[in-house]
């Protein structure tokens, strides 16, 4: 009985601020007290009950305008007022102001794959460092593993228009008998067998070679500069392919090597050393290519390209062997959309080693220019002339 009593003595003490909240729901608002009371509310949901804030937003949102289109319904502003707002990331925490409406999506333009990478106890947004995730457009390489890149053009020329220029992975076989290259688009094109001859050179340590193979009216050939170890294996070359029917043929110009290997990676990257790679163009063998690779914690590139008629920069990453650019790091001759350089460090420190890489840039003036180049390690050894 005494329990009983105390609940009821409490219920009556609860009487007059039942009836104070009553009171205060039950007195109107006026719009300007309204407004101010949702903007609260935004950003405390403590600010007042529920029914208040409800008879609020239907009292704004049966607002009648003296001119002028309606007023957008505050379920358009608001994140947390639909029914799946229990669902809604939105709608988990009090807000600072109301979630702004969804914009269209930017479906014109083209951004690099990004991610961002944070300190796992840090607690401020500004200890998150974004960093740009590019995508190659031609597959990369793989430490230790055969990589090459290709031009890709209808006929036996090997050179065409830059916009009717394809690109590719090449792969040549050790004694150049063989090379299949597969393009970004359309089947893979394999060689014949051919058989090779490799003449000496006027600069020490490099041969030309040649290899020729037919099986029926297909044809396939290698016209290409090169350097061999003692075993006759070749570990760097480039220059030009053709392949196909004397009526239907493809060809163009290609640089080749062994992608440097992980462990040689991790010594360069250990020993924080730049090196530098020089070299002709394939394509366009008046272009010379100027790169300089600075291995450490945070592998970067830079590099120029220049000829009698125009030059450009660029700089990016490395991932690997892989080198790609960054769009922000053209110099500003660089124009549209679409422009990259990519490549890859093929070689070991102490051997032949070189840079195999394409570039697809349109500059002020010249146009569109797509090419495909082997730099040379200046410090292994003199630059392979085209």
């Amino acid at each position: 009985m005494q329990k009983l009593l105390a609940i009821a003595a409490l219920a009556l003490l609860a009487l007059p601020f039942q009836a104070q909240a009553q009171a205060a729901a039950a007195t109107p608002r006026s719009d300007a007290d309204c407004a101010q009371l949702l903007e609260r509310w935004a950003g405390d949901p403590k600010a007042a009950p529920k029914s208040e804030i409800n008879a609020c937003k239907d009292q704004l949102a049966a607002i009648a305008p003296a001119a002028g289109p309606a007023p957008e319904p505050v379920a358009a502003v608001d994140p947390c007022s639909g029914p799946d707002a229990g669902s809604s990331v939105l709608c988990w925490g009090p807000w600072a102001a109301l979630a702004p409406a969804a914009a269209a999506p930017l479906v014109s333009l083209d951004f690099p794959e990004t991610f961002i990478e944070c300190d796992s106890v840090a607690e401020l947004a500004s200890q998150c460092v974004p960093q740009l995730t590019l995508v190659p457009p031609v597959e990369g390489c793989q430490p230790g593993t055969p990589c090459g890149f290709a031009t890709i053009v209808a006929g036996s020329t090997s050179s065409g228009d830059a916009e009717d220029t394809a690109f590719g992975r090449i792969d040549l076989a050790p004694d150049g008998t063989r090379f299949s290259i597969d393009p970004d688009t359309g089947e893979p094109i394999d060689s014949v067998p051919m058989t090779t001859v490799v003449t000496p050179r006027p600069d020490d340590g490099y041969g030309n070679l040649r290899s020729t193979g037919r099986e029926g009216d297909v044809g396939s050939r290698l016209i290409a500069r090169v350097e061999q170890d003692d075993d006759g294996e070749i570990k760097l070359a480039a220059d030009i392919w053709t392949h196909g029917t004397r009526e239907n043929a493809r060809s163009g110009y290609f640089a080749w090597g062994t992608a440097t290997s992980q462990a040689g990676l991790n010594a360069l990257n250990a020993g924080n050393v730049s090196v530098n790679f020089t070299g002709p163009m394939s394509v366009n063998n008046s272009t010379t290519g100027n790169m300089t690779v600075n291995f450490g914690g945070n592998p970067n590139w830079t590099g120029t390209w220049t000829n009698a008629a125009w030059s450009f920069g660029a700089g990016g990453t490395v991932s690997g062997p892989n080198l790609i650019s960054r769009p922000d790091q053209f110099t500003s001759n660089v124009t549209g959309s679409g422009n990259f350089v990519q490549g890859a460090i093929v070689g070991e420190q102490g051997g032949p080693r070189g840079l195999t890489h394409i570039i697809d840039v349109t500059l002020e003036g010249p146009g569109r220019i797509k090419d495909v180049g082997l730099l040379r390690d200046v410090v292994a050894g003199p630059v392979i002339a085209p």
